[in-house]
């Protein structure tokens, strides 16, 4: 097992180095001197690499052996950018999440996976002070930052700037096909979180509340007819029905305990996990993308399509998740009445 697992990283790897169009059975045939039948014999695990073969391929594709024998023992490498070089303010962290959809979307036939155990923060981007609030809330109240210290959560105008950013950022999600996975505490953390705020006297206008209550129906509304259509677009926007803007929405019944992003495409596969609260970690390991897409695949397994099917159960989901902002806008109505009596 150790051996055909050592096999696979090192063909992974240098797959994912190939140009487009080059085949590995024609590599392992060139740079071994093997015949095409023995290359297959190695692909298909039947014949292990020998030590020097592995040697061969590690230099001609400058691939490390240390680093394969490290993961196939459970050890994996994580990339991530350190919080002082993405700085921790609102362009940056808009910018950082722009620049990870880019790369995505120039991968050869790229397609997401998300499960989401909270707010879709792509489709968050449908509503920028949501959007805003979310960033205000992490910055505040997680992470503590200085400048945010003293400051009250207001209406203000967006930088012009950031939202384009931010604008470019929805666009690039709306333009690669996504599978994604919900559950029933889709939305409920950020009621929460704006609940919070209100008894905390956090809000300069506490009638701002209410607007961003607004906006979690809008943008509850606006999901449930992507689902329904099958196709991701900008609210307000008309849908462009364009492969590329594919989403299939799943409902699963469960709680999911993390946002995890598995990304997979003509060469290989990357996993990305929410770290750190801002942060992102990013592995492209073969044994751990494996792992991902096998627990994505049952989470799958155990879930509804509701993107152009199962009419009675995206109704439902949504329905319930309606009520629930109905039931928190009442909370936070009597406490404004409270204070204003």
């Amino acid at each position: 097992m150790f051996q055909e697992d050592y096999n696979l990283s090192i063909f992974s790897k240098i797959k994912g180095k190939l140009p487009t169009g080059d085949k590995l059975v024609d590599v392992l045939k060139k740079e071994l001197n093997i015949s095409t039948d023995a290359a297959y014999r190695r692909l298909r695990g039947d014949v292990p690499l020998t030590l020097s073969e592995a040697k061969i391929l590690s230099v001609k594709y400058n691939i490390s052996l240390d680093d394969i024998d490290l993961k196939i023992k459970g050890k994996v490498s994580f990339n991530y950018k350190p919080l002082s070089t993405i700085g921790l303010n609102f362009e940056s962290y808009l910018t950082n999440i722009r620049d990870n959809l880019r790369i995505i979307k120039n991968l050869e036939n790229p397609h997401i996976y998300i499960s989401v155990n909270d707010t879709p923060i792509f489709q968050l981007f449908n509503f920028p002070h949501l959007t805003r609030f979310k960033f205000f809330f992490w910055a505040h109240s997680y992470l503590q930052i200085p400048e945010y210290k003293f400051k009250k959560f207001g209406q203000e105008k967006i930088d012009k700037r950031v939202l384009q950013i931010g604008i470019e950022a929805h666009n690039t999600y709306n333009s690669i096909p996504t599978t994604e996975i919900y559950c029933p505490e889709a939305l409920r953390g950020t009621l929460r979180q704006i609940e919070f705020y209100v008894e905390a006297d956090m809000f300069n206008d506490v009638s701002y509340a209410l607007r961003l209550l607004d906006n979690l129906k809008e943008l509850s509304d606006h999901m449930k007819n992507q689902a329904k259509i099958g196709h991701k677009y900008v609210y307000g926007n008309e849908p462009n029905n364009s492969e590329d803007s594919i989403i299939d929405m799943y409902i699963n019944p469960n709680y999911l305990p993390d946002n995890t992003y598995y990304i997979e495409h003509k060469k290989g596969s990357s996993t990305f996990i929410t770290h750190n609260i801002m942060n992102v970690i990013s592995t492209t390991d073969f044994q751990y993308n494996r792992d991902s897409k096998f627990i994505i695949d049952r989470l799958i397994a155990t879930s509804t399509l509701v993107s152009e099917t199962a009419v009675k159960e995206r109704n439902r989901f949504f329905a319930d998740l309606n009520k629930t902002i109905e039931s928190f806008r009442k909370k936070i109505e009597f406490l404004i009445e409270q204070e204003n009596t």
